[in-house]
């Protein structure tokens, strides 16, 4: 089981794969049988995902492109990476 650990590093899981849907060009999670059409900000988040920030590193680079309160922001990215992480979609290095 993923467990959310703020220092480390998320990354989509090996069967996980970031897309943009051809059809509604909407953003998409692509897993085994499954699809999970995003949001903006969730997209946002997830394509930061890449192993190379920290949980706080991915908090400052949203900060720049959404304005606002930094504390709630950094509230709501650690709750989605804790939900994500509990599904399996992230692993942390």
């Amino acid at each position: 089981m993923n467990t959310f650990v703020p220092d480390k590093r998320p990354r989509l899981s090996r069967h996980v794969r970031l897309h943009t849907d051809k059809v509604s060009g909407a953003p998409v999670l692509l897993l085994p049988e499954t699809i999970i059409v995003l949001n903006q900000t969730g997209y946002d988040i997830l394509r930061l995902c890449d192993g190379s920030r920290t949980t706080p590193e991915i908090v400052q680079v949203l900060g720049s492109k959404y304005s606002a309160d930094r504390l709630t922001m950094s509230r709501e990215i650690f709750e989605y990476l804790q939900a994500i992480s509990q599904k399996g979609l992230i692993a942390w290095s």
